[in-house]
């Protein structure tokens, strides 16, 4: 059921791919998305520091856009996971961010798919371990709180 959500996203012109990825930032699924799995797992590790780095200061990010190299990233938090899509084209941005609100929506109430989410996420990982950390991202950090 859930999938034919995430093909409705997919299936929006200039949608390039799609991910979606728990709080903790692995990559629980991805369609379409024709690039690298080292390259996927940072830029889904670094769009979830942002929405951690948030959390810490008690605000919530609920929409995040990007540009990574001739891509545009939409990213839609829904707290437990985020979905983030690959664009190469803005025409359809507002589009994309309805359709984004509706399958989050649905993605929510699909109880299957919420227990694998929770389940995979469940590990207790840190994703702010300053260990894990360059320099940059600590000076980022240390200005929110």
């Amino acid at each position: 059921m859930s999938e034919n959500w995430l093909n409705e996203i997919t299936g929006i012109s200039g949608v390039e791919g799609l991910l979606i990825v728990t709080e903790e930032g692995d990559i629980m699924e991805q369609i379409g998305a024709k690039f690298d799995l080292p390259n996927l797992q940072r830029i889904a590790r670094h769009i979830m520091r942002i929405v951690a780095a948030y959390h810490l200061i008690g605000s919530e990010v609920r929409e995040i856009e990007l540009v990574w190299h001739d891509y545009r990233l939409l990213v839609m938090n829904a707290r437990s996971f985020a979905l983030i899509v690959f664009c190469n084209s803005t025409r359809t941005i507002s589009l994309l961010r309805i359709t984004l609100n509706v399958v989050t929506a649905h993605l929510l109430e699909d109880k299957k798919k919420m227990k694998k989410i929770h389940k995979n996420a469940a590990r207790g990982e840190r994703l702010l371990n300053s260990s894990d950390l360059d320099q940059s991202q600590i000076n980022l950090i240390s200005k929110l709180q």
